[in-house]
């Protein structure tokens, strides 16, 4: 009864935003506000959302949902600055119509799943792993600092730090070859904070916190922040999972929090000595992606985008250069077919920076609504990481499984380029990962239980159990 009351409470409070709106900013112009039917279809994701059994699924979905908000906001914020022409309703229904398919795709394979039990000694201590990073885990733990000199020896300074707008330069200098497998990185900071949780006395613990900091950070010199916020969203996940448990903290709090102040500080240190001018011009720091989608929504129809092929340029960041030079076919001349580069001069044609729309606004445009096929199939992937995190026995196999949700989490503003790359560069860590691995690992891997007490056959003592100190 207390949950279909919360329902109730969410769907209304849905229903009204749009009256929210309208006391809130009092514009005339009708055609800003998102209109009654767009948050009515709302409705289905918020039924459903309470009828996931896994929490991880609830907080995607909840991102998402929350996501659409953020950017409604950001127009009316940004109107008040520059009133030009933008209809939020057409692309608000569209973004929910496919927010609906994720949905779907996400019960479907909720239903037929149950959570892996946790033990109440699993509950008291944290959640055990078999850690067989072993060796690995060192060079692993490294990266960040490998990756961050040969990241200087290359460019001579630290763009965020230049005291100027680099926003034009920063996807045009040379960073070397290391720089190519930055997505590192987000597994390197979910190491450092595993060690930060599992450190007993408080100096250890100092060290261990200061250093998946100045990880997480190093992530963002280049000015781009996509790899901090999932670094920073799978240490809030993998914090969750250990703890056998799903709950709102202070930590958790702070990192949300946290997130959203790197977040607006890294663009104010990208944009130097113009930022005021320029959040004076732009309003509310986060949200500009949603508002670029909604003025692509506005201004052209699925297939009218000149040189937008999201499949080619997927499948070109999915696969290495090298078989593709074997076939005769350039990566990049693929890769500049993707909605970053597309986009970008659709409203500005000086534009060189590349945009970001959202993974909806790029099925839409590729394939109309045939697209909501793929979101369906989407959810239910989504649904199948987020168990597979839970059902993970191998320390190594839960981390890439919570940085790929993670990624996936964040393609709400993302574009699948981007995803497809990282994805790559995540799959050849794994295969690095398999033959570092002691053999050991690989003969005992098929079986281990996986329905839930999967170290039975480990006894508890033994030196390769690996668990968080609480």
């Amino acid at each position: 009864m207390k949950k279909y009351l919360l329902i109730i409470v969410c769907c209304l409070a849905a229903q009204l935003t749009p009256l929210l709106y309208r006391a809130v900013f009092n514009y005339n112009e009708y055609f800003i506000y998102p209109s009654f039917l767009s948050h009515t279809l709302l409705i289905v994701p918020i039924f459903i959302l309470f009828h996931l059994k896994n929490r991880f699924t609830k907080t995607f979905l909840t991102f998402w949902i929350l996501w659409l908000h953020l950017g409604e906001l950001k127009i009316l914020n940004y109107y008040s600055i520059n009133p030009y022409y933008i209809s939020m309703d057409e692309g608000c229904i569209i973004y929910n119509l496919f927010l609906i398919a994720m949905s779907i795709g996400m019960l479907l394979y909720d239903v037929n799943h149950t959570i892996p039990p946790i033990t109440p000694e699993q509950a008291e201590k944290g959640r055990p792993l078999l850690n067989d990073l072993t060796w690995f885990e060192y060079p692993l733990l490294l990266f960040p600092l490998i990756w961050f000199i040969d990241f200087f020896r290359n460019v001579g300074y630290i763009p965020i730090f230049s005291g100027s707008d680099v926003t034009e330069k920063m996807y045009h200098i040379n960073y070397g070859y290391v720089y190519n497998f930055g997505f590192f990185n987000c597994v390197s900071s979910l190491l450092l904070y595993d060690r930060f949780l599992k450190s007993s006395r408080k100096s250890e613990k100092i060290v261990w916190l200061s250093m998946t900091i100045l990880a997480i950070l190093i992530t963002s010199i280049d000015s781009k922040r996509l790899f901090l916020l999932i670094s920073i969203a799978s240490i809030f996940f993998y914090e969750k999972i250990m703890a056998g448990k799903f709950t709102i903290n202070l930590r958790s709090v702070g990192m949300v929090f946290g997130a959203a102040i790197l977040y607006i500080s890294l663009q104010n240190l990208r944009l130097g000595s113009s930022a005021a001018s320029q959040f004076a011009r732009e309003g509310l720091p986060m949200g500009v992606e949603f508002r670029e989608y909604i003025r692509a929504v506005n201004e052209f129809k699925p297939g009218e985008i000149p040189g937008y092929d999201l499949t080619a340029s997927t499948l070109a960041n999915l696969i290495n250069s090298a078989i593709l030079n074997i076939a005769g076919i350039n990566k990049i001349d693929l890769v500049m077919k993707d909605s970053a580069m597309t986009f970008m001069t659709l409203f500005d044609p000086d534009n060189i920076m590349g945009i970001r729309t959202g993974l909806i606004s790029e099925l839409y445009f590729a394939y109309d609504f045939y697209g909501l096929i793929i979101m369906l199939v989407f959810g239910y992937m989504v649904s199948y990481v987020a168990y597979a995190m839970l059902a993970a026995q191998m320390k190594s196999n839960m981390l890439l499984l919570i940085v790929i949700f993670s990624l996936l989490m964040l393609t709400a503003f993302g574009q699948s380029s981007v995803t497809a790359g990282s994805l790559c560069v995540l799959f050849y860590l794994h295969l690095v990962i398999r033959w570092a691995r002691p053999t050991r690992y690989t003969n005992d891997e098929d079986s281990l239980d996986r329905e839930g007490e999967p170290f039975d056959k480990h006894p508890m003592e033994s030196p390769d159990l690996t668990y968080p100190v609480r």
